[in-house]
């Protein structure tokens, strides 16, 4: 029998959370709505989050499954910009897919990261998932196939670094047998 690749809920939830940090409104230009629906802030707690902006990760039963870190501006040296606790796997998980499904008979819109999430959000596209990075594993794409249906619409809007644009071509190349995809340069 093969264990069930899961991230397991976490049984707490961040508090001490500044919800109103300059980082998030204007550096970010995110809108008070945004940060209070997605539950961002900068932590202010103790732990490997401490001083970055905390980002709840749910989920496709929109149970929380962990929290990305992403450091409020460019990072110390030696620090990462972001960071996932030790045991998650990204992989496992569509960054906002339990809130997307409800739209995805539009499609779905998946781009790489949380701030494009947020960003599409206030411009009123609802159908958007992050891979958390520029590679699409097989658990998402399945994850995506599952909620569009075959005949459904997958939309990839990567980053256009060459990272970005890789990743999107080989997540085109998979899907294409599965869903109708169409790709944003």
């Amino acid at each position: 029998m093969t264990p069930m690749l899961t991230n397991p809920p976490l049984a707490f939830s961040l508090r001490q959370l500044d919800t109103r940090h300059p980082y998030l409104l204007h550096d970010r230009g995110l809108q008070a709505e945004t940060i209070d629906h997605f539950g961002l802030g900068v932590y202010h707690g103790r732990g490997i989050m401490q001083g970055r902006v905390v980002i709840p990760i749910h989920n496709a039963q929109g149970e929380l499954v962990a929290y990305a870190g992403r450091w409020p501006g460019e990072p110390p040296p030696g620090e990462p910009k972001y960071r996932l606790p030790p045991h998650f796997r990204k992989s496992w998980v569509l960054f906002n897919l339990h809130r997307a499904r409800e739209h995805a008979g539009e499609g779905l819109i998946v781009v790489e990261g949380f701030f494009t999430v947020f960003d599409l959000w206030q411009k009123a596209r609802k159908n958007v998932v992050a891979v958390m990075g520029c590679a699409l594993s097989a658990k998402q794409m399945a994850f995506l196939v599952a909620t569009v249906g075959h005949r459904g619409r997958v939309l990839l809007a990567f980053d256009a670094d060459p990272a970005g644009r890789q990743g999107m071509h080989d997540a085109a190349e998979s899907l294409v047998s599965h869903v109708f995809v169409r790709t944003v340069e």
